[in-house]
């Protein structure tokens, strides 16, 4: 898989060969671009002349960051996108709480990098962020702060044999949105409240194979699941860079533009539009390392990410209360098709509150 010259695309075929250790594909409409032939030189040979990196091995810290500088992706937010993503320490220091159950008139200011947040498990949910208590605040912080924003990576092993390396970029949001339906001949159908709450982890997944540095294919997380999908078919910009569309309000990835309804289908469901717009985050220019797994340097990782507990309260609407609302805009068969949705809508966006990256099965699973 290689980059075309147009760079708008990987493209790959089955007459290839390999020549110097780098892995070539002499069809004609793909011809390897000078900024990734030096790009797998810097990566696999860097220091490597006296001890040359075996088939199959772990890459080094060094290596997998420069791997990810070279694959960094754009995120874009779609056009009308009011929940911007923002930094963990932004969102702290701008005003976040801590909550502990009985004592909900006491909350606690939580430290821009999350020192003061409980650890270890907590499986009878004492604990839970929120906003701001003020509206004023509550407003300004869920609205998120994109000048802020920064990736957070995590590495780890690939689960194939050894043969790859995972390298997650983890955003996230303040708030996620209220969601929108597509209900038969009716394009968009506000759902009240529903899909609302605080805190939204959403993230991509790298994965590259050991041995040449390629990028094999990218997942994308969308809500409660997600697709893996083949580097071929990813949008690439300034090189090798591919880009990472946020959906409206619910921020679900995905390779490219359109919309996809998630729910019964023939033409019902929960919209998920994406589109691009000026409102994007370089990943590779604002990026911390969080967690490397397997290697003998340690990452120092800083406090918010052994924070168990939710990252938002359980869920603060009631969703038959949101459809009898809706439903005053809707007659007849129209009623019917909502009452198709209704069913899927809690299955989609559950009614518990929000955890943060580490607890999450992906962490350390492989990802389906």
């Amino acid at each position: 898989m290689i980059m075309s010259t147009n760079d708008s695309f990987l493209c790959s075929s089955s007459s290839s060969y390999t020549q110097g250790g780098l892995w070539f594909n002499p069809t004609k409409k793909c011809a390897l671009s000078m900024l990734l032939l030096l790009t797998y030189v810097l990566l696999l040979l860097r220091g490597a002349t006296s001890n040359p990196l075996p088939i199959n091995s772990p890459l080094t810290r060094t290596q997998m960051e420069d791997l990810f500088r070279a694959y960094a992706p754009y995120l874009y937010l779609h056009p009308d996108e009011e929940y911007l993503p923002s930094s963990v320490d932004w969102f702290f220091s701008n005003g976040a709480l801590l909550y502990k159950k009985g004592e909900e008139s006491k909350p606690l200011q939580i430290e821009p990098d999350g020192a003061n947040l409980p650890k270890g498990g907590d499986p009878d949910g004492s604990y839970w962020i929120d906003l701001p208590a003020d509206k004023g605040g509550r407003d300004r912080v869920s609205h998120g702060d994109i000048v802020s924003a920064e990736a957070y990576i995590h590495f780890k092993p690939g689960v194939e044999n050894g043969t790859f390396t995972d390298i997650q970029v983890w955003m996230f949001y303040p708030f996620n949105g209220h969601a929108t339906a597509k209900i038969l001949f009716i394009e968009r159908v506000s759902l009240g409240r529903v899909g609302e709450h605080v805190s939204d982890w959403e993230h991509v997944t790298l994965r590259v194979r050991n041995v040449d540095g390629v990028l094999d294919r990218v997942y994308f997380s969308q809500h409660s699941g997600g697709k893996w999908v083949d580097a071929s078919l990813l949008q690439f910009q300034s090189g090798n860079r591919f880009v990472w569309y946020s959906s409206r309000n619910g921020h679900a990835g995905n390779n490219e533009p359109g919309l996809y309804l998630q729910g019964p289908g023939n033409g019902v469901g929960i919209r998920n539009d994406w589109s691009k717009s000026n409102k994007v985050v370089d990943t590779g220019a604002r990026f911390m390392v969080v967690a490397s797994e397997g290697e003998a340097e340690a990452v120092v990782e800083p406090p918010w990410l052994s924070y168990q507990s939710k990252w938002g309260p359980t869920k603060q609407y009631d969703t038959a209360a949101e459809m009898r609302r809706v439903r005053k805009f809707l007659l007849g068969k129209l009623n019917k098709a909502l009452d198709k949705l209704v069913k899927v809508i809690d299955e989609v966006y559950g009614t518990d509150g929000p955890t943060g990256p580490k607890v999450k099965n992906n962490w350390s699973g492989n990802e389906t």
